[in-house]
């Protein structure tokens, strides 16, 4: 994504400033959206979730603060994706609210469920019968446990919900699910629960009557959720912050959708995008190289002239290369795209025949030895495969103009958070 220049510079200086230690208690205010914050503390949790947190502490420290500052971005996109969905009252559509209602009623239902399976216990004589047969079998006796617990469940979870059923005195209308059937025909009617058959089959995606059988099994899973949520409303369960965050990351999800649609009306404008950019669907060639890098000609040379007599580049990659991921694969580069490479190495790669030696290429890294073990030639990917990444590239361009459209309305301020002295008293 291209971000203007300006944007860039402070997102630079907060990038580089975010990256130093923070003490517990100091949280930093890294940016302001109108009257909105986003803290350290922000950041540190959405780190913390994100698919990078295993990675995070091997990188360098300019790959952390890179990773951190993109992180920064998402995090004030969000929250101006999220303001401007509000300002447009998409929050309060009933496609939203029934959206936010199916996720509060999936979590007092899993909820439920879970303190269920909590209060199996293995009887004493049962688990040192398992003990007895397994012994060491430490994966044996864990299988054991889990298919004791699992099998206990299914009767407490069936017990349970004959209970709930006849607690609710619930009376079901299944004759009524025959051709003809209308959108507020009852088909399950309870002291606090009635669901109808627009309740569990959408109309818009079956105009006639699909499979009774699975009309059924709609209507028993969505009486079985709704029993089980209003239990666990009964029990107190409170899932507000849960419900609360998932409303902060459906919201700017619904605005990108909603923007989509305007940035992509129809197919026709995917097409026209593809048909102007045709390099999309190349593919480039691929080649299986091997390499290795010396510091000085003369090795080179010395180098080239044994591998010329019989001796292995890979092997000598693997003693003398002074690059460290070439050294630790004895030379071998794996696959590497035409035209990613440095010019210098690309010029020389694209002459070479497969398994030719090259001669010696210099580059500001050292003087290279270079061989092309196979190749993939290039190709070209039809309209449907690439599809969906056109479909992207289009959200890419116009998503920087239309962010920078809402920094500009909610008043978004970056903050640059000075890096600690470390000579200083602590």
């Amino acid at each position: 994504m291209k971000i203007k220049t300006l944007l860039l510079r402070i997102l630079l200086l907060v990038t580089c400033s975010v990256i130093a230690p923070l003490t517990a208690n100091a949280e930093q205010v890294l940016a302001t959206i109108g009257s909105m914050q986003v803290t350290s503390d922000d950041l540190n949790a959405a780190m913390a979730s994100s698919p990078f947190a295993t990675q995070a502490t091997s990188m360098n420290e300019d790959d952390q603060a890179g990773l951190r500052g993109d992180m920064l971005r998402r995090l004030v996109a969000a929250r101006l994706l999220s303001l401007e969905a509000q300002r447009l009252g998409l929050d309060k559509t009933k496609a939203f609210q029934q959206d936010m209602e199916s996720f509060r009623l999936g979590l007092l239902y899993s909820f439920y469920m879970d303190k269920l399976r909590e209060r199996i216990v293995i009887p004493s004589d049962t688990l040192a019968a398992m003990k007895h047969q397994f012994k060491s079998d430490t994966e044996g006796m864990t299988a054991a446990k889990a298919a004791y617990v699992s099998e206990q469940y299914k009767t407490l979870k069936l017990t349970t919900l004959q209970n709930l059923l006849k607690q609710d005195n619930i009376k079901l209308y299944e004759e009524r699910i025959k051709p003809g059937i209308k959108s507020d025909t009852v088909l399950m009617q309870g002291k606090s629960i009635q669901i109808k058959y627009g309740d569990i089959v959408d109309r818009k995606e079956y105009p006639s009557l699909p499979n009774p059988e699975w009309v059924k099994e709609q209507l028993y899973k969505r009486g079985e959720l709704l029993l089980v949520a209003k239990a666990a409303d009964k029990e107190g369960v409170n899932v507000a912050a849960k419900l609360a965050q998932y409303r902060s990351e459906r919201l700017p999800a619904v605005m990108m959708d909603v923007q989509t649609r305007k940035w992509i009306p129809g197919e026709k404008t995917v097409r026209r995008w593809f048909d102007k950019h045709p390099e999309v669907s190349r593919i480039p060639e691929r080649r299986h190289v091997g390499q290795l890098v010396v510091a000085t000609r003369k090795e080179a040379e010395a180098l080239r002239a044994r591998i010329v007599q019989g001796e292995s580049l890979f092997t000598l990659a693997g003693q003398f290369s002074i690059d460290p991921i070439g050294r630790k694969q004895n030379g071998d580069m794996g696959w590497m795209i035409a035209g990613r490479g440095m010019p210098e190495l690309e010029n020389a790669l694209a002459k070479l025949q497969d398994n030719q030696l090259s001669d010696i290429i210099t580059t500001k890294v050292g003087f290279h030895l270079l061989t092309v073990l196979e190749r993939k030639p290039q190709g070209q990917k039809t309209y449907a495969e690439v599809h969906d990444r056109v479909r992207q590239l289009i959200i890419n361009e116009n998503l920087p103009t239309y962010l920078g459209e809402l920094e500009r309305r909610y008043k978004v301020t970056w903050h640059v958070i000075k890096v600690r002295d470390e000579s200083a008293p602590k």
